[in-house]
């Protein structure tokens, strides 16, 4: 990611960002499907990619805290 495409994408809100992973899904299940995929497909998939960014990113920031608190058991 260049400096400029970072700039962008910080300053952009919210909606842009969720429109812009719907887009990059959309063309992602065309490449994959071969036809044009139902909105409801594309609204499925994202929902899917927003939970489970969460899960990963939720679980990974929630052991760095508990690491950085001491609250890890080492075993």
């Amino acid at each position: 990611m260049s400096f400029a495409t970072f700039v962008v994408y910080v300053t952009m809100t919210a909606e842009q960002k969720k429109q812009l992973l719907k887009a990059k899904v959309a063309v992602a299940l065309q490449d994959e499907l071969g036809r044009v995929p139902k909105q409801e497909e594309i609204d499925q998939i994202t929902m899917l990619a927003r939970v489970m960014y969460k899960a990963v990113l939720g679980l990974h920031y929630k052991r760095k805290e508990q690491k950085k608190n001491g609250q890890l058991a080492i075993f």
